[in-house]
């Protein structure tokens, strides 16, 4: 599984690059499985379709970590992080 969570990071968009970390480190994104089943065939095998579920499941699950981590990380800063109080002139 941990192969998989590695793959769904590198090849998500992060929001303060707004790019994939493969993109960043190699230039390219690398081709996923999914990108080589074609939609309008009728009958996908179902290990293929069971594997490409697991992928978009672990891209999933991958993305509310990141935001949950994000939005943790930004509420501990505003929390230990005040405005300053002064006056202009001080």
């Amino acid at each position: 599984m941990l192969p998989a969570l590695e793959l769904a990071y590198k090849t998500l968009i992060h929001a303060s690059t707004n790019q994939t970390p493969d993109i960043l480190e190699k230039g390219w994104n690398p081709k996923l499985p999914q990108d080589y089943l074609r939609k309008n065939l009728v009958e996908i095998h179902p290990t293929a379709a069971s594997f490409n579920g697991m992928l978009d499941g672990a891209r999933k699950h991958a993305l509310r970590c990141m935001e949950d981590s994000f939005a943790y990380a930004q509420d501990q800063w505003y929390k230990s992080h005040a405005t300053p109080d002064f006056k202009v002139g001080d």
